[in-house]
């Protein structure tokens, strides 16, 4: 059983394709780049800071909180707005659909630091269902007559209201739970005693879950919103595209349509950098192209994440993500440019991103494509059971059989190289690293023509004799 566990888990980890095999890319984001760019400075020197504070959109400021870190910018948590706030507790506050208390107090200690009434301010700043679904768990009301049927010591427990005809206490539980809530309960008693009986009251009556059912429904419509992207159009990403359409709607010759024909471009760098500084440079990067392709960026950042299942805090997922996706997008970038840097910003300021990320992974599909006709003359179940599964979207199973099937005949470099390609986001071998006897493959993204043209190399080398097809 635990094995079982432990291979499903492997599966899973597999399967989100960015923290299973080791990989690492001289063009690799840094967490700024998680967020647009938000001059804090500037903010608070303005003439009416909270004003300016509040200009910014929502989602834009909860971003760079996140990649500024919320213990570095104390100063301009009080001058948020109640949306801004909402906004924050709606992406932090939430772990695999369900209410993460732990990660909203975090926040919320911010604000006690601060001081009781911007503590008060800000819990009360938060939807009614936020507010009762947060504490539900963890108080309890008594009444004078079920007070009264307690034991001493369980009387001690409790702290009589101003009537002196109900009792509350923090259930037993959480250390710091029930820190964060008994000091939110005396901050609260000093700004509104009426509001204190009306939450205690609701809080403790409430059947468990019922307030958060109907809160995730309101906070999936804020973050649809703001351009969160459900699963299941997330997932579409990487199902089959058409590359040979697109390849078509932008190549220089007509009998340049295979895929061996298009990789000759020079390498080198990221070729989407290169574009938009020359879109800079010639003066075709006026506001209104900028603000689409930052959009279709957002956008597809967005699915990506969701596909993957990264949660918005996790700083470390979020930023491998955005490598790969602008690994891949530069890529596919390059090939429908053929390297001509001033094609290549007409190609960006025309095209989705998306559509340029799709068209970079049927790219890739073209190597798995290679990769399986040499399997089959191994073993053509297994290799066709892998051809299923990829194009289904569970690379982890794939790249299991791989290991299973495959490691005694073709041995574990050329294995792990060709889990690599079968990798969620595809990975070409950079290294082998030998410490202690140990092997391991060292990778990394997609990122150039010929990052491609090696995978392709690889393949062959491993397959010798295989033929290379064109797009799928």
């Amino acid at each position: 059983m635990t094995a079982r566990l432990s291979e499903d888990a492997l599966v899973q980890s597999l399967d989100k394709g960015w923290q299973s095999l080791v990989w690492s890319s001289q063009f690799k984001s840094k967490n700024n780049t998680l967020a647009p760019h938000v001059d804090f400075h500037a903010l608070l020197d303005a003439k009416d800071p909270e004003a300016a504070v509040q200009a910014v959109t929502r989602r834009d400021m909860y971003l760079a909180l996140v990649a500024q870190g919320p213990e570095d910018a104390l100063e301009i948590l009080p001058y948020l707005s109640q949306e801004q706030f909402v906004a924050i507790i709606d992406n932090e506050a939430w772990q695999h659909g369900q209410l993460a208390v732990h990660q909203a107090i975090r926040w919320l200690d911010l604000y006690r630091n601060l001081g009781p009434d911007q503590l008060y301010r800000r819990f009360r700043d938060l939807d009614e269902e936020y507010q009762v679904a947060m504490l539900n768990p963890y108080v309890e009301l008594k009444d004078q007559d079920e007070f009264e049927t307690l034991g001493q010591d369980e009387q001690d427990k409790f702290t009589a209201l101003p009537c002196n005809t109900l009792w509350w206490r923090v259930k037993d539980g959480d250390e710091r739970v029930s820190e964060f809530v008994s000091t939110l309960i005396e901050a609260s008693m000093s700004e509104d005693v009426a509001y204190v009986y009306s939450l205690l009251g609701m809080a403790s009556a409430m059947p468990p879950n019922e307030q958060e059912h109907l809160l995730k429904q309101f906070r999936d419509a804020r973050l649809e919103e703001d351009g969160f992207v459900g699963l299941e159009e997330s997932l579409a990403l990487f199902l089959s595209f058409d590359g040979a359409g697109i390849y078509d709607k932008w190549r220089k010759t007509a009998d340049s349509s295979t895929v061996a024909a298009i990789i000759t471009a020079e390498s080198g760098g990221l070729f989407l950098e290169r574009a938009l500084r020359h879109a800079a440079v010639s003066g075709q990067a006026d506001q209104t192209a900028v603000d689409n392709i930052q959009r279709g960026f957002a956008y597809l950042a967005n699915a990506v994440s969701s596909a993957c299942q990264v949660e918005p805090d996790d700083v470390h997922g979020l930023t491998a993500l955005l490598t790969q996706v602008r690994s891949l997008v530069s890529f596919g970038l390059e090939v429908l440019a053929e390297g001509d840097v001033a094609r290549g910003v007409n190609i960006l300021f025309t095209e989705y991103p998306k559509t340029l990320f799709r068209f970079a992974l049927s790219l890739s599909d073209s190597v798995r494509l290679l990769a399986v006709g040499g399997l089959k003359a191994i073993d053509c179940d297994a290799a066709d059971k892998i051809t299923q599964l990829w194009k289904s979207g569970k690379f982890g199973s794939a790249q299991m059989i791989l290991d299973k099937v495959y490691l005694e005949n073709l041995g574990f470099e050329s294995v792990e190289s060709l889990k690599g390609i079968f990798n969620r986001f595809p990975l070409v071998k950079s290294e082998v690293i030998d410490s202690d006897g140990m092997k391991r493959v060292r990778f990394r993204p997609f990122e150039t023509v010929s990052d491609f043209s090696e995978a392709m190399a690889m393949v062959q080398d491993i397959f010798p004799g295989i033929k290379q097809g064109g797009f799928q």
